[in-house]
């Protein structure tokens, strides 16, 4: 029968659920010190990207080495958007302490609010990317937005997916603690593996050609 079979489907999709959950335990134990978010987000998607290219083997290697990538970059990605997320917040604060005409706070919160969800969704294919570039920092945001804008809808259904943990987090009346214990550990990595499903659907990334496609591509087309 084909259950008992070691290829299976089943097995497959259990065995795939299990380097998920690795990867995102490693995520969440590497996102500890604060400071390697971006190097441990930028290594989790190297590695999901890997799994669809087939290469899922020691996922926990293929983390290690993809964490230390391009660290540097990573960091002053992460300190980018930390810098902007302090600076929405401290306008959000601004507006609620100092602002007494309630039709202007709202106007002016809902323009914040606005240009946040812009910015988040142009910068989502920052870290997806990140790891095999080669771009610096500035070209790596520039390159990010250029695909957001050339891709909408693929931008807005990775702005959802990332901020669906938070919205659990914060709506739902006891979302607190399932929205973190869930995503630290397989639902980042889920998600993440989502994001570059779209990716690979959407055009915007493509899978290495195998061998024999390579091989056959190479050869001069003799028809007349």
């Amino acid at each position: 029968m084909q259950i008992f079979k070691q290829d299976n489907p089943f097995n497959a999709f259990m065995s795939r659920i299990g380097d998920l959950a690795m990867v995102n335990v490693a995520w969440a134990v590497c996102c500890i010190p604060i400071v390697t978010i971006g190097a441990s987000t930028a290594a989790m998607y190297e590695v999901v990207r890997a799994m669809h290219e087939g290469r899922d083997a020691h996922v926990l290697k293929q983390f290690g080495r993809a964490f230390t990538r391009r660290f540097g970059v990573s960091l002053a990605l992460e300190a980018i958007a930390a810098a902007f997320a302090a600076l929405a917040t401290f306008d959000l604060w601004y507006l609620t302490k100092q602002e007494t005409n309630v039709s202007m706070a709202s106007l002016a919160y809902g323009v914040i609010i606005a240009i946040a969800i812009v910015v988040v969704a142009g910068a989502g294919f920052v870290f997806p990317l990140t790891s095999r570039s080669k771009l610096t920092v500035g070209a790596q945001i520039r390159q990010s937005f250029a695909v957001a804008l050339r891709y909408p809808v693929v931008a807005l259904e990775i702005l959802v997916l990332n901020a669906l943990p938070f919205a659990i987090a914060v709506f739902v009346p006891g979302g607190l603690f399932p929205a973190v214990f869930f995503w630290a550990l397989l639902f980042t990595a889920a998600s993440a593996w989502l994001v570059i499903h779209l990716m690979l659907q959407s055009g915007i990334i493509a899978l290495p050609a195998k061998p024999a496609e390579a091989a056959e591509a190479a050869e001069p087309d003799n028809a007349e």
